[in-house]
């Protein structure tokens, strides 16, 4: 059983009930109890079951705690539609209106964590509209009257205390994971188990002690003494004992928690290189300093202290956080040790307690208003740090911070604009910042800088050559907005471990970019020309060990060669290229390498035959969007490795190669919008390796949903019914206007005539982009549609058979939103389907609205049926 739902096996069984098989009305499902019991836990194992995920068309989350209420629209939009910075200049009110509209098309799931406050249900609850279409929003919460508030149909779940027995199993579990208690541990792991007082959250950080030292009766009976008689009463009194046995080194590292927001995920690179600029991580010979600052973090998540929140493909952690009882400690601790000092400004535009008494080395400023300017006082001339938040200063007052904390160490604005560049600030290490201007050569003055992240919200501006001859400058990111220019005119620089560059003019500046970095490690880049790549074939510096290489957006047709020869390079991302099968075969001699992705690929041959040997070490493979081979044949001993295998819109493709049954190591199979063929092969290998081998723990998804054994073959319950408008579907053709796409899921119950008549408006204004949803499409296309013309297409769009009923809605029209056309056209619908007395009505009607479409013959026989 896994560790996480110890404790709540029969709890996620029902509440997921509730979420699929509930009311059709919406509903709020509550989770609630004290801090530590793992509310956030239980309902993110809802969030990401596998049932649920198939169940719902649009999926949301996010954490209040005490972030603002534009905070929260941007993290719900950012789900829906997949952008993000988009919207960040909209009001409140403009969010929460584009919201309400992303949210109309389909069954939603919001998950909203650690509501405090029922002012913040009132902010959002009218963005979650009710269509009878199941939706559903999970709520936690530690205070019962917002439950009491916000409370629909289903009983709020109280969740309990944990018994002995289930606070021993997950002792049991956090420490020694797969192998067993040796008898002599037994009956004192049970004791300290209970000292824990029935909390997961102090098991877990209980566990975390325990997992660290000698598992031997005496010292786990001195942990069962320094706990002491009364502990379970006091969270904080655990979490105290947790951080004094920390060594010294992870102490500052753990504290450091308490500069970002409560409950944010934070991206373990810039964590990393914020140690290192801060000076917790020193150096030594056998590590990188990288290497120690990532060691570093999974010590304190192996203590339970810190929580995975995601992973890459190759299973290294991309982002963390910690729970909050364990953020306020950050807190309270590093301010009490002077390491410290956070400063926010509330509603009422007041600042916390945390921003009273002595000044401290560092300071984190956030503002739950964010967009307000604020007076910041700047007197503490031993501050070295500073970390903004939620665009809490204006860009005057960023010039003000420029010019009077000179020792300043790391300056993080990404939350803010800036006009100026921290160029007299000599000592900086760490500077992030979001910029409308060039980068001065007087940057070069910044001798000290070891880590430069730039996204430039202006667009055009050249990297300048003196950022080259910065001999500490490790990891430059700028990420967008930025090309590289005069190549030839850099000088070789060893110092450069991982760079994030937007564009190249061409593969020479590739090539003479890598040939100045001998020792780089990670390279992410967009090549805006490929006419002469067979000039100047890539050579890679010997160290690295990911590339993610973006080609120009329109592919040429031309085969760009890819000669990859590096020896330790792990992780390769290739997108927009025109290949030939032989450039995988050149790939797949790398010994190394774990993760293969091929994104927007087109290829001349229609066969790619991976020979024996091939991706000796390869753990993940996916395929998305590419135009590859109608034939994959596959030797018996290549991919000996594979864990996981992801296919997507590869149209071409008609089965996955046999020998896939027979691979001990595959975990799951995903096959998004393939043929059916492979679906059905996808199938198969499930089939065989749970019948034969016994491998119980393969996950196949088809199309989003997880595949269950079934006697049937009717695909209707697994894959979507998609209807193409005037055309066929071209992956090389997918950035070219014109290409519009109807869908929706057949296994659904959709809401009838209003249901298609919408997607036949909207679909008809989008393109295919990528493997984006046709929701995220609408937004990052930026269709913003009047709604007076929405409403009149989508009466346009009505079928023959609804004529009468159409012309009185165009005398309406003019009147009305469309919310009101919502509620009369399910009104209309419900009449029709009474008038004939049989559901039959209603299927008919929604074929006979997609009869207005060409070329969908087969697909109206099938509504029909």
């Amino acid at each position: 059983m896994n560790e996480e739902i110890v404790g709540f096996k029969d709890v996620i069984g029902k509440l997921r009930n509730q979420l699929i098989k509930g009311t059709k009305k919406r509903d709020a499902i509550a989770i609630v109890g004290m801090p530590g019991l793992g509310k956030t836990t239980l309902a993110n194992r809802l969030y990401c079951d596998r049932l649920v995920v198939s169940h719902f068309e649009i999926r949301a989350q996010c954490c209040v705690s005490q972030v603002s209420c534009k905070d929260l629209l941007l993290a719900i939009l950012r789900d829906v539609t997949g952008e993000d910075s988009k919207f960040r200049a909209n009001s409140t009110a403009e969010l929460a209106d584009k919201l309400r509209k992303a949210l109309y098309f389909g069954r939603y799931l919001i998950l909203v964590d650690d509501v405090w406050e029922t002012s913040v249900w009132d902010d959002l609850v009218g963005c979650f509209h009710d269509a009878n279409e199941g939706s559903k929003i999970i709520l936690t919460t530690r205070n019962h009257d917002v439950v009491n508030y916000a409370r629909y149909k289903s009983e709020p779940h109280l969740l309990r205390m944990f018994s002995d027995d289930e606070s021993w199993k997950l002792l049991r579990k956090k420490v020694f994971g797969e192998e067993s208690c040796s008898t002599d541990l037994m009956e004192i792991g049970q004791q300290i188990a209970k000292k824990c007082g029935q909390l997961p959250l102090s098991v877990a950080l209980v566990a975390g002690i325990l997992e660290k030292m000698e598992r031997k009766e005496g010292c786990w009976k001195q942990v069962a003494n320094n706990l002491g008689p009364h502990i379970h009463r006091d969270s904080r009194a655990i979490i105290e004992h947790s951080y004094l046995n920390l060594p010294y080194h992870l102490r500052s590292c753990f504290l450091y928690f308490g500069a970002f927001l409560e409950d944010s995920e934070i991206n373990v690179s810039e964590l990393t290189r914020l140690w290192i600029s801060e000076g917790f991580i020193k150096s030594c010979e056998s590590k990188s300093l990288q290497d120690k600052a990532v060691g570093y973090l999974d010590n304190l998540i192996r203590r339970n202290l810190v929580t995975v929140a995601t992973r890459s493909s190759g299973g290294k952690v991309n982002a963390c956080h910690v729970h909050d009882l364990l953020h306020d400690f950050c807190k309270e601790r590093s301010k009490e040790e002077n390491l410290l000092l956070l400063t926010r400004w509330d509603k009422n535009d007041s600042t916390d307690a945390y921003s009273q008494g002595q000044p401290a080395h560092r300071l984190s400023i956030s503002d739950e208003n964010s967009g307000h300017n604020r007076e910041l006082s700047l007197s503490w001339s031993i501050v070295g740090s500073i970390i903004l938040h939620n665009q809490c200063l204006s860009n005057f007052q960023v010039y003000d911070i420029l010019h009077s904390f000179k020792f300043l160490k790391v300056l993080d604005l990404k939350s803010t604009t800036t006009r100026s560049y921290p160029i007299e600030l000599v000592y900086l290490r760490y500077f992030a910042a979001a910029t409308k201007k060039s980068i001065p050569s007087s940057i070069a003055n910044l001798w000290n800088l070891d880590t430069l992240i730039l996204e430039n919200r202006h667009g055009g501006w050249s990297l300048p050559v003196i950022l080259w001859k910065m001999v500490k400058l490790r990891h430059l990111n700028t990420r967008e907005g930025f090309v590289t220019e005069n190549a030839e005119e850099l000088q070789e620089n060893t110092s450069p471990e991982t760079l994030s560059i937007a564009q190249f003019f061409s593969v020479k500046d590739v090539k003479l970019v890598l040939e100045k970095t001998p020792n780089l490690r990670k390279l992410s880049c967009e090549l805006k020309s490929v006419d002469n790549f067979k000039d100047h074939e890539l050579t890679l510096p010997p160290r690295l060990e990911t590339l993610n290489i973006h080609g120009p957006l329109v592919i040429s047709g031309k085969a760009s060669p890819f000669c990859i020869s590096t020896p330790n390079l792990k992780n390769l991302k290739i997108t927009t290229f025109h290949l030939v099968p032989c450039h995988l075969s050149n790939i797949g001699l790398l010994q190394n390498l774990q993760v293969l992705k091929l994104y927007c690929i087109t290829f001349d041959n229609e066969e790619w035959e991976v020979c024996e040997g091939e991706f000796p070490q390869l753990r993940f493979l996916k395929l998305n969007l590419c135009d590859i081979v109608s034939e994959w044949i596959v030797s018996d001993d290549a991919f000996p490795n594979l864990e996981c295998l992801f296919l997507r819109f590869c149209k071409n493709l008609q089965e996955i190669p046999s020998c896939f049954q027979d691979m001990s190591s595959l975990t799951s199979i995903e096959v998004d919008h393939c043929n059916k063929s492979v679906a059905k092969s996808a199938r198969d290998i499930w089939k065989i390796q749970v019948e034969d081998y016994q491998n119980s723990g393969l996950q196949v998804l088809i199309n989003g949903r997880g595949y269950v054994n079934s006697d049937s073959d009717d695909d209707d319950e697994q894959e979507k019914v998609y209807i193409w408008i005037g055309c066929s579907y071209d992956s090389r053709a997918h950035f070219e206007p014109g290409r519009a796409l109807l869908g929706w899921s057949a296994s659904c119950n959709p809401l009838g005539s209003l249901y298609v008549a919408l997607r036949v408006f909207c679909f008809y204004q989008l393109y295919l982009c990528g493997s984006r949803t046709w929701l995220k499409q609408n937004y990052r296309s930026g269709l913003i549609v009047n709604e007076a013309f929405q409403v009149a297409a989508t009466i346009e769009k009505l079928p023959p058979l609804w004529k009468d009923f159409k012309n009185y809605l165009k005398h309406k029209q003019k009147e009305m939103r469309v919310e009101d056309l919502i509620v009369r056209l399910r009104i209309e619908e419900d009449n029709k389907a009474a008038e004939r007395g049989s559901k039959e009505s209603s299927i008919m009607n929604r074929a006979n609205i997609v009869e207005d479409c060409p070329n969908n013959s087969k697909k109206r026989k099938k509504a029909g049926q």
